[in-house]
């Protein structure tokens, strides 16, 4: 043999030997089985083949305000007779002075405010008591219920021996599942 061809195959049976030894420790591509010389079988890794979500619905409660004007009586106010008698007084001698001509202008515009401020004081005097409003915001807080579809749990299905196994697990378990001799989950 030429030492090229004889270079290869030591490379290649190192590489195989190199892959045997690798895979000694392992079983059909599972991880760490648990056990080996001296030790004894406390169980292993299976495969997991499937992982289903399982949901169920869930009920909860939500403070919500609700809030609305509500227009309300507030009192009642009464008419303001002295400002009434000042109008009535102020339009009553401009009517007064735009009548009168001449000398009597002067004496027609102070009757007109005293006939106009005695007119207004009556105006307001027999006038009934006028309503206020108000708008008043009320709010209330109300428990609105709501639904939500949560995750329970996760049907795990994987294979132990050549079985297939299902079983319900809290949490997603990955790609492998810890089991023991009998090819039940644990850990």
């Amino acid at each position: 043999m030429n030492k090229k061809t004889l270079g290869s195959t030591a490379i290649l049976a190192l590489a195989f030997s190199a892959a045997a030894w690798a895979g000694n420790d392992r079983h059909d591509g599972y991880p760490d089985r648990g056990y080996g010389p001296g030790r004894a079988y406390n169980g292993g890794y299976a495969r997991v083949i499937d992982v289903d979500p399982v949901f169920e619905r869930v009920r909860y409660t939500v403070p919500v305000q609700s809030c609305w004007v509500e227009s309300h009586a507030a009192g009642y106010s009464r008419p303001n007779v002295a400002g009434a008698t000042i109008v009535g007084g102020a339009v009553g001698a401009l009517i007064g002075n735009s009548i009168a001509h001449g000398d009597g202008r002067a004496v027609a515009t102070v009757g007109g405010a005293a006939v106009g401020a005695v007119v207004g004081n009556q105006i307001a005097s027999n006038s009934r008591p006028v309503a206020r409003y108000e708008q008043v915001q009320r709010c209330r807080t109300v428990q609105e219920e709501r639904f939500e579809r949560r995750v329970a749990s996760y049907r795990v299905t994987y294979v132990h021996e050549g079985r297939h196994i299902v079983t319900r697990l809290p949490q997603d378990p990955g790609r492998y599942v810890r089991v023991d001799f009998h090819g039940r989950v644990f850990g």
